[in-house]
């Protein structure tokens, strides 16, 4: 996902706006190894930012915010019967309004668009929380889906950005928190929206982490995993092992562009970037068989991978020829956005006019032994302004592949009622 601008932000800012699901900064990652001199100092800078990210107070030391009550819209940040960006589709492509019979919903789980202090999970009215999933993640990520797809998406009390940083006691309570969230909103769904339809589960980042547990705790091994066509868990290191051993009975990965009741997943660097596993303290939940469950580090363990430009799972590589177009966010009105104000309490002026023309060929991808996405480094500026380090294009793993994965959703949804009609 990603989005026009215009002005520079300072070195500061461009630290702290790297970490978001948005491009902001116009330092190619290139001058920012440079500056830094080794990937040492890069991770020690990286660590000195998140200090500060830190919540003043442990989780257990203030009332969380009020739950969510989802028979109100807006709690909601894509409502069936609510005006939404979802409904965006690249320049130039077919514009017509969203077809009214659509073959499929999609429940799909934002990412973290939290990034402040002042609290462990942000409130559902959070305003500069909610303008980012508003005003990009749901038009830049969401809209993949809009293709036949009905899509609904939860607003809920996500775990600050902090939370993944430390592994610690308050920023799983925060997580878990969350989670109750989603499990909420799911169940809403299924008794007021889905009535029996295939679906497909949608996430990216914090999203990923509950999708995974969503999965595996509400959905696998039910009727519902019968009517899952896939579930696109993406940026958020699936773990391998999870498919080992009994733990999902209904569930496997993706193995070709139509396989179906699947898990989708890939995690984006660049040919030249890798995972710094020593400094990753981030966690993937495990369920126990007796109800309970675990928090692991996912560092060293190797994800479920797909090659969105081939979708298959090998370790070819795969032309830029065969990227059928990167798309990001435009803004209506880049120069007005009040940068400074980013990661505070207040909007910051972000407003999505559009979704770009397709860049076809944008770059290609290879699945690496270690379970990784590679790419070649794009060819518009618009993908390469909030590279995280060890190039990673965390920000991007949906739009530089958004064509690739619109006409895929389709295709999966397609041979799923094919079967289903036999």
């Amino acid at each position: 996902m990603g989005y026009k601008i215009s002005q520079k932000p300072n070195a500061g800012e461009r630290m702290h706006l790297a970490t978001a699901h948005l491009m902001t900064t116009r330092t190619p990652i290139q001058k920012l190894f440079s500056r830094a001199g080794t990937k040492a100092r890069i991770a020690l800078g990286w660590l000195s930012f998140a200090t500060r990210l830190r919540p003043k107070t442990e989780f257990g030391d203030r009332t969380p915010p009020p739950a969510p009550d989802y028979s109100d819209r807006s709690q909601w940040a894509v409502h069936p019967e609510a005006p939404n960006k979802s409904d965006f589709k690249p320049l130039g492509r077919d514009a017509r309004d969203r077809p009214t019979a659509c073959g499929a919903d999609v429940f799909f789980i934002h990412p973290t668009s939290y990034f402040g202090a002042r609290y462990w999970n942000a409130p559902l009215d959070h305003a500069h929380a909610n303008e980012l999933v508003d005003e990009l993640i749901i038009p830049g990520q969401a809209s993949v889906f809009n293709d036949g797809c009905r899509i609904v998406a939860p607003r809920y009390r996500q775990a600050t950005f902090y939370s993944f940083l430390r592994g610690t006691k308050s920023g799983r309570a925060a997580l878990e928190l969350a989670y109750t969230d989603v499990l909420d909103a799911f169940e809403h769904y299924l008794r007021h929206w889905n009535q029996g339809r295939p679906f497909f589960i949608g996430s990216h980042s914090q999203g990923t982490v509950h999708a995974m547990r969503l999965l595996k705790e509400r959905i696998d091994g039910t009727d519902l995993a019968e009517r899952t066509v896939a579930a696109y868990a993406i940026g958020f290191r699936f773990p391998q092992d999870q498919f080992e051993n009994g733990y999902f009975k209904s569930f496997h990965p993706s193995r070709s562009a139509i396989d179906t009741r699947c898990i989708v997943a890939w995690d984006t660097y660049s040919d030249e970037g890798g995972p710094s596993h020593w400094i990753d303290r981030a966690e993937v939940w495990y369920a126990n068989s007796n109800g309970t469950g675990t928090w692991v580090r996912r560092a060293h363990k190797r994800p479920v991978a797909t090659n969105p430009l081939s979708w298959t799972n090998d370790t070819r590589a795969v032309a830029a020829s065969a990227n059928k177009g990167a798309v990001h966010v435009v803004l209506s009105d880049p120069r007005g956005v009040r940068w400074k104000g980013f990661g505070g309490e207040n909007p910051i002026g972000l407003r999505a006019h559009s979704l770009s023309a397709p860049h076809v060929g944008e770059v290609s991808a290879t699945l690496r032994e270690d379970g990784f996405l590679y790419v070649s480094w794009p060819i518009t500026k618009a993908f390469t302004t909030a590279i995280m380090p060890g190039g990673n294009f965390h920000n991007y793993d949906y739009g530089l592949f958004y064509m690739n994965m619109r006409e895929n959703v389709r295709q999966r949804l397609d041979v799923y009622l094919q079967q289903q009609a036999r």
